[in-house]
């Protein structure tokens, strides 16, 4: 025997060929256009302060230009105030010249009108500098106003390229987000399927040696794949429907897997509309039977010990959906379903009557009949089961009761609501009742009643 001690070499044909360079220049790309981005940011914060610097000179000038307007309408209005005058005047020189010093109002007047014209004049003047004024601060606000849409037009420009910066930015962003998601995706699948290599069979060195001559690429290994495939498919078997066979079950795994998880869909679209409609009426139906339980237990500890009503719930399996009725008529006892394994025929009777009295109040309906439900039951728990009807059926609003029975206990308590009504029957009853249908002991009642 004699033992070998080899190096082995480094992994060729598990290796991710990772495009490093690229990832590395798409985060350099990413770094530029943050930077110019920051850039593009500052430059749109100074020009947003210029912007507001010249909305304020444009409303200084604004306002000066109201004033030189309320000026020339003062003006205005004074010239028209001196023209009255003037007009005034000339009314006066009128008349002054039909009176005998003519030459010494004239002179007068003229004076007041060398004086007039002189404050016309002197006005006049002021008004063609508050003119000559409005119109340059009208040209520098033309100036100013086309200097602000020129930088309105360059924020603009200089947003639109801020959100494209920032659109290439997002989608190197994205593509290295890619890139670095399939390189971790490759190097899970490169473990699993190196882990799953070393668990089917230890590399020897035979194996090394046809590792190291495989190709070392994709491009080629799936070259020799597609050859090892051809090279199989061209393969005699004994039986020639063996590989048929084989792609006739897979297609039907695959099948059979689809129809799996589209009935667990549809098993889960109709659980969830289940459990909407169950919603709807699930919680109704639990109020009412917390009703009939109120009033179940508290008829019940007048008769016995204790009794309750609950809803007996299954899921989504309604068919098993059912009132439990539990009682006890004992104090040593527990609360037991209402069967005939633990109560005698009479308390399961005294319990049937309890909880058809407490369904008194919750149901609608025009009658009520009760057949010989008194039949089994001892003479205590009777009386207080026919009180107990008693008091339900004679409420207001109450439907109608029949009991009916071939018995009742005597001296038992009765409300003004109660009739009684005696059924005769037997052999004896044929006689008067013949009697009875041929109208003789009708006739009889009649002339008794007359006289």
């Amino acid at each position: 025997m004699s033992a070998f001690v080899d190096a082995i070499h480094p992994s060729r044909l598990f290796k991710s060929n990772l495009d490093v360079s690229g990832i590395e220049d798409l985060r350099l790309q990413k770094e530029d256009h943050v930077t110019n981005i920051e850039g593009m940011r500052e430059a749109i914060k100074t020009l947003h302060r210029k912007q507001r610097q010249l909305e304020d000179e444009e409303a200084n000038i604004h306002r000066q230009k109201e004033e030189i307007i309320n000026a020339m309408r003062y003006h205005k209005k004074t010239r028209e105030e001196i023209q009255r005058r003037v007009d005034i005047k000339k009314r006066i020189l009128k008349d002054i010249s039909r009176e005998d010093d003519v030459e010494s109002s004239t002179r007068k007047l003229v004076n007041q009108v060398a004086k007039i014209n002189d404050e016309r004049f002197h006005a006049m003047i002021k008004l063609k500098d508050l003119l000559t004024e409005a119109v340059a601060l009208k040209w520098s606000h033309t100036e100013k106003n086309m200097t602000l849409i020129e930088l309105d037009t360059k924020i603009w420009e200089m947003e639109k390229g801020v959100k494209k910066l920032e659109k290439d930015a997002n989608q190197a962003a994205r593509n290295y987000e890619d890139c670095r998601r399939i390189t971790q995706e490759h190097r899970r699948r490169l473990s699993i399927a190196k882990q799953n290599a070393e668990s089917i069979a230890m590399i020897t060195k035979d194996l090394e040696k046809e590792f190291c001559a495989m190709p070392t690429t994709l491009e080629e290994l799936e070259t020799a794949i597609q050859d090892t495939e051809s090279e199989a498919n061209s393969m005699l078997f004994l039986n020639q429907n063996v590989l048929q066979e084989y792609q006739n079950r897979q297609h039907e795994i695959e099948s059979i897997s689809n129809k799996l998880k589209d009935d667990k869909g549809e098993h889960e679209i109709c659980c969830s509309e289940i459990e909407t409609v169950k919603g709807k009426w699930l919680p109704t139906l639990r109020i009412l039977v917390s009703k009939i339980n109120d009033t179940f237990s508290r008829n019940f500890q007048e008769m016995a010990v204790a009794g309750e009503v609950s809803l007996d719930e299954h899921g989504i399996d309604f068919d098993h959906y059912g009132i439990l009725i539990k009682v006890k008529f004992r104090q040593t006892s527990q609360l037991q379903v209402l069967s005939s394994h633990h109560q005698s025929g009479g308390e399961r009777s005294v319990s049937t009557i309890l909880y058809l009295v407490s369904l008194q109040d919750l149901t609608n309906c025009p009658f009520r009949v009760v057949d010989e439900i008194n039949q089994g039951m001892d003479p205590i728990n009777e009386r207080k089961m026919f009180q107990q009807l008693v008091r339900a059926a004679s409420q207001i609003n109450t439907p109608q009761c029949f009991l009916l029975t071939p018995k009742l206990l005597p001296d038992l308590e009765y409300s003004d609501a109660c009739s009684i009504l005696n059924i005769m029957n037997g052999p004896w009853i044929e006689e008067p009742a013949k009697a009875w249908s041929s109208g003789d002991c009708w006739r009889t009642v009649v002339s008794a009643a007359g006289h």
